[in-house]
């Protein structure tokens, strides 16, 4: 099982970045189309750019803390 663990972790990396980005953007277009149901605006573009944005700073960030557990690791092995 420890030869696959390196896998298993970039695996879970690649699943957990796609959940989170299209959490925020399906969460984003939801709330545009509601809000443009509801008060007749169109205000569905605006929420879904919102969602993107928030989908690749959520992307940057987990990767950002990542590739900071992978460095102090390796500090400590050292």
């Amino acid at each position: 099982m420890h030869k696959y663990g390196p896998v298993i972790k970039m695996l879970s990396l690649v699943t957990q970045i796609g959940i989170t980005m299209l959490t925020s953007v399906f969460l984003c277009m939801a709330i545009g189309l509601w809000i443009d149901k509801h008060f007749s605006t169109n205000l569905f573009l605006l929420f879904l750019i919102l969602g993107i944005m928030g989908g690749i700073r959520g992307v940057y960030s987990l990767i950002h803390n990542i590739l900071e557990q992978e460095d102090m690791e390796e500090k400590d092995e050292r």
